[in-house]
């Protein structure tokens, strides 16, 4: 039986959204600025200002559709020494089209 472990599931598209992330730890309350890059149904590559522990919950506010939609951190890799930025691996609580992407490919039907 082949295993799926390490399949991409949804076509990646580039893109630029300013949306603001919020923490949902109460100990460590934030609520920024912050750019997707790359989105699919299932979560999203976004640049942020500051590195996020792996596992932490968020919030994503401001998208395209209106809505706000939870996720956790999956992947947080600096930009660089100098960059001051970190790239987020955020996976959606609930898989969605939430990006306001109009004709989606095929493989984002959930």
């Amino acid at each position: 039986m082949a295993s799926n472990e390490g399949v991409r599931r949804g076509t990646r598209i580039p893109c630029e959204i300013s949306i603001t992330l919020t923490s949902l730890d109460p100990a460590h309350l934030f609520s920024e600025p912050c750019l997707i890059i790359l989105v699919n149904p299932l979560g999203c590559a976004a640049r942020f200002g500051r590195p996020l522990e792996v596992g932490s919950a968020v919030r994503l506010d401001g998208l395209p559709a209106g809505t706000n939609v939870t996720a956790r951190v999956v992947n947080c890799i600096s930009m660089g020494e100098w960059e001051k930025l970190w790239l987020l691996g955020l996976a959606l609580d609930e898989s969605a089209n939430v990006w306001g992407i109009q004709s989606p490919p095929e493989d984002w039907t959930l």
